[in-house]
């Protein structure tokens, strides 16, 4: 008998913890489309591609600051005129909406096309 009274009370603790959900917040993340908007508010065509008139990807890596600043700036692209003009350009701007989790690293691809 005291057996199966310990199987039954297993059984439903089992049962109401497969139907529980979890109440711990999570940070809601900016979505990418936003982050890529707003770095192209601060950004202008680089002169490097500018005489030859083409359109260019740029993928660029950096972490936000407990300030939502821009820090640690990594930009990838093979012509270092245009590395230097975006890090340049792209250096301490604040990014609204984003948290000073300073660990995490955001990778984001940018489309230039001429004018």
């Amino acid at each position: 008998m005291k057996k199966s009274i310990f199987l039954l009370t297993l059984v439903g603790f089992l049962a109401t913890q497969a139907y529980a959900t979890p109440t711990s917040p999570r940070k809601a993340k900016a979505p990418k489309v936003a982050l890529e908007k707003q770095l192209a508010n601060y950004i202008s065509f680089p002169d490097a591609l500018t005489p030859i008139q083409r359109a260019g990807v740029v993928v660029i890596q950096f972490r936000v600051n407990a300030d939502s600043e821009l820090c640690q700036l990594a930009v990838f692209s093979q012509n270092e005129q245009i590395n230097a003009s975006l890090t340049k350009q792209l250096t301490g701007k604040k990014l609204a909406g984003y948290s000073s989790d300073a660990t995490e690293l955001h990778t984001v691809r940018l489309r230039f096309q001429p004018e």
